[in-house]
């Protein structure tokens, strides 16, 4: 990601856009598979924005490393941790250039961010019989106004589904409700 994306999305931290405290509805559905992870295990929010998912993990009890292009993002998860009495270790990274090692992580979230390039990425850095939940756009975005619009920032119809066939789909939805997102949790085999 090029330094004036950068500088965008620490704009938009920093005007408050994308500043919401509660996590993704979608990520509460992971209680259902609380069986399934490890009690306190390492769980690895990508592209964490202002780190409410991440921070709903460590109040859980996770052992949370999140990360973002934007210093002005991280800044607010860190306060937002601290505000919550929960720790992360927290990381700047470009995300199109990511190294997240092998089998290094229980739980993998990734919301709201859409590089294709780094599916394998995930996939190797998650421990086997670990879960992912990922959530992003889809196509049917282009049906109401608003960000993203560009194809390459939008999942196809059944593209995530596509992207995790070699995992165990857990569970799996495209809505077409205020925006069009596609949302899945799988288990690595």
């Amino acid at each position: 990601m090029s330094q004036p994306e950068r500088a965008k999305w620490d704009e938009r931290f920093r005007t408050g856009d994308h500043v919401a405290t509660q996590p993704d509805p979608f990520l509460e559905q992971l209680d259902e598979y609380a069986e399934m992870l490890p009690k306190k295990g390492r769980a690895l929010d990508v592209a964490c924005g202002a780190g409410r998912n991440a921070v709903y993990l460590a109040e859980k009890g996770w052992n949370v490393t999140a990360c973002d292009i934007s210093q002005e993002g991280l800044r607010r998860a860190k306060a937002l941790a601290a505000e919550r009495g929960v720790r992360l270790e927290l990381f700047c990274q470009d995300l199109e250039t990511a190294s997240l090692g092998t089998n290094c992580f229980d739980l993998i979230l990734c919301f709201f961010y859409l590089e294709r390039n780094l599916i394998p990425v995930l996939k190797a850095a998650l421990k086997p019989q670990g879960l992912i939940v990922y959530k992003t756009y889809s196509v049917e975005q282009l049906r109401f106004p608003g960000r993203p619009r560009h194809p390459m920032h939008l999942l196809e119809r059944q593209e995530l589904l596509e992207l995790f066939r070699d995992f165990r789909i857990l569970a799996y939805q495209e809505t077409v409700q205020e925006r069009g997102v596609a949302q899945l949790i799988a288990q690595k085999p």
